[in-house]
């Protein structure tokens, strides 16, 4: 944990021995309803060190250290004041654990605890913290199986300050040149030549002495007229705009079109949009749709008037801030929409009141911490802030400024664009039930579709419950039952579902008459001989491609069978494995039913993947060798 320097200010100009542990407490408190949580946070950690068995105590640091960003401290404590009384005294505390997890990017106790937090407040179901609650399990599951694209950009942490916790955020860019706001100095000039800063000039420290204790500058941002924007933040966020093209925030006045008296307005961004000037901006007044919401108003006659919210498309009844439009694309953060952590950035296609859905920008863009302030020039300049740690897992106190540079001779590979998003999706697997389909054969094919098997196995669940627990102590039932819910919620359903996701991603190939062949991989549990897994795993491999002919109407029909009228083909290839490579601590016993078909290891060994994709360029018909058996022992 970094130490911070105004704690050690703070604690050495105190009498700390000449004081009450419970005046800590007080003078903590009431710097926290002020949100001076660092000074706060200063005065809880004294308290705890004196009393540390205190359980108020505990979940008072705890709450310290969540809002100054030490998250792994924070859930620390957390799960120490949970585990005291399992949540009597502390009942959102499993939500905060799950939270610090999340941040932490442990998505799978994240969704683990976030889901004990919703069953233990079910008749919660109308509390923000429980929506919450569930729209993070969603998020869990979702950060869970992305997949990092290949060509997936890396991006180059800044440090502008390396000796200094500060903050850095990119504000505008303009003719090569990259303005960034610091917590400390307020607004900078910094040239970027190829991934690396060059001739800083601070521009101006722009908080006179008399302000700096209670005014912030911050969000400078400079239309195309040459004027600049900022926000100036008291008691509320206003907006200001300077008289003329010059930097001069003393000569500035407020918007008052666009401000709203008892309300924060921030984070100003013109546009230009069908030759109409825009301003985008965040607030959190009144007409909203959660906290801090995107707002924007249109240019009359040189003057933004008439704020209207950007709609539920893009807010939501948590927080939108950092919005940045350019070339048809709006850019901003959000910490509702499903994601990786705390805030991710998001872009959408459109205008206003025409916006397309919001999508995740993914990673490297996002990460498990805070990312916001998306910025790009061109297409060859991207930046952001994120608080997120370095290779060290040192950071996320405070943001750091990241770019990317697109170099000019970097060749774009020449793929369908669908293909590149069908192997983001690899591998998809899927489940099934102990000897599924057909039972008790040697046949290698089968009349079911995976829809049919899959639908069957989840009417088991409550069996598989039922073994999971047998023989069990009751106080270890909860997390038994949660670790059998948990693999069919993540697994098994996660497995359709990205299935559905390739099916519509393949059939877009398909129709651009691009022929595709699909590995799939077929596993066993070693329940039964080599050979016979072999043919189960065939059964199960052909079960995927009954499906793929009956799926979206039977639109892959014509491509299986050879018959597209654009000559397209999609060619399932069998790969079955059977035992051979199962998970050797997998019990083959065939009197231990328990651990051979229910236990963990065997319910993640009956499985085939789709592994991988490939583009056949040559479509014509040509001669096929086929055998009568699909394996030949030699």
């Amino acid at each position: 944990m970094k130490p911070f320097i105004s704690f050690l200010f703070i604690l050495f100009s105190l009498s700390v021995f000449a004081q009450k542990t419970s005046d800590f407490i007080a003078t903590g408190d009431a710097l926290a309803a002020e949100n001076k949580w660092v000074e706060a946070t200063a005065y809880y950690e004294e308290a705890y060190k004196r009393d540390s068995s205190s359980f108020d105590y505990t979940v008072k640091l705890a709450e310290g250290y969540r809002h100054i960003k030490e998250y792994r401290a924070a859930l620390f404590l957390y799960q120490e004041a949970y585990g005291r009384d399992e949540g009597k005294l502390f009942p959102e505390g499993m939500f905060w654990i799950a939270s610090m997890e999340k941040l932490l990017g442990d998505y799978e106790s994240a969704q683990r605890d976030f889901r004990k937090y919703t069953k233990k407040h079910a008749k919660d179901k109308k509390s923000a913290m429980y929506k919450r609650a569930m729209m993070e399990i969603e998020a869990c599951v979702w950060a869970m199986g992305y997949k990092l694209p290949k060509d997936a950009p890396l991006l180059n942490r800044q440090l502008i300050y390396p000796n200094r916790q500060s903050s850095e955020n990119p504000t505008f860019v303009e003719k090569g040149i990259v303005q960034i706001s610091s917590h400390a100095e307020t607004h900078e000039q910094w040239r970027l030549e190829w991934g690396t800063w060059r001739d800083s000039v601070i521009l101006d420290v722009i908080q006179k002495w008399e302000d700096t204790m209670s005014v912030d500058y911050a969000n400078v941002w400079r239309d195309r007229f040459g004027y600049y924007y900022f926000s100036r933040c008291d008691a509320y966020c206003e907006i200001n705009k300077t008289n003329d093209t010059i930097f001069d925030i003393y000569n500035a006045q407020p918007l008052n079109a666009i401000n709203a008296k008892g309300a924060n307005t921030t984070m100003p961004v013109s546009a230009v949009i069908d030759d109409v000037d825009y301003l985008f901006f965040v607030s959190d007044r009144k007409g909203g749709e959660g906290k801090m919401d995107i707002w924007y108003a249109k240019a009359s006659n040189g003057v933004f008037i008439n704020p209207e919210n950007a709609g539920n498309l893009i807010n939501t009844e948590d927080n939108e801030v950092t919005p940045f439009y350019q070339n048809g694309q709006l850019y901003f953060s959000s910490d509702w929409h499903k994601g990786f952590g705390g805030l991710d950035i998001f872009s959408l296609n459109g205008k206003p009141n025409d916006w397309e859905i919001p999508v995740n920008m993914g990673k490297p863009w996002n990460s498990s911490l805070n990312d916001l302030y998306y910025r790009s020039f061109g297409d060859s300049l991207y930046l952001l802030a994120s608080n997120r740690y370095d290779e060290n897992g040192e950071g996320a106190c405070c943001n750091d400024v990241f770019t990317y540079v697109k170099k000019e001779d970097q060749k774009k590979e020449e793929v369908p664009s669908s293909l590149s998003e069908l192997m983001r999706i690899l591998p998809v697997t899927l489940y099934f039930h102990n000897d599924e389909p057909n039972p008790r054969t040697l046949d290698t094919l089968t009349q079911f579709t995976y829809s049919e098997t899959y639908n069957a196995y989840l009417k088991l669940i409550p069996v598989y419950r039922d073994e999971k627990i047998k023989g069990m102590a009751t106080r270890d039932h909860e997390d038994a039952l949660y670790e059998v819910d948990d693999f069919f919620e993540l697994k098994v359903k996660k497995g359709m579902s990205d299935l559905n996701v390739f099916a519509d991603l393949l059939i877009r190939e398909l129709q651009a008459g691009h022929s595709v062949e699909l590995d799939v991989r077929g596993f066993a549990s070693p329940r039964a001989k080599s050979d016979y897994n072999k043919n189960l795993s065939l059964r199960r491999i052909s079960s995927l491609k009954n499906e793929l002919e009956v799926m979206r109407d039977s639109l892959f029909y014509p491509y299986l069978n050879g018959t597209a009228s654009n000559g397209a083909r999609l060619i399932v290839k069998p790969m079955p494995f059977g035992e051979e490579k199962s998970a050797k601590n997998v019990s083959d016993d065939l009197n231990d039913e328990k651990q051979s078909i229910y236990s963990a290891g065997a319910r993640l060994e009956r499985k085939i993947e789709i592994e991988k994709v490939r583009i056949i360029q040559d479509t014509t018909a040509r001669a096929e060798l086929q055998l009568k058996e699909d394996f030949h022992d030699f």
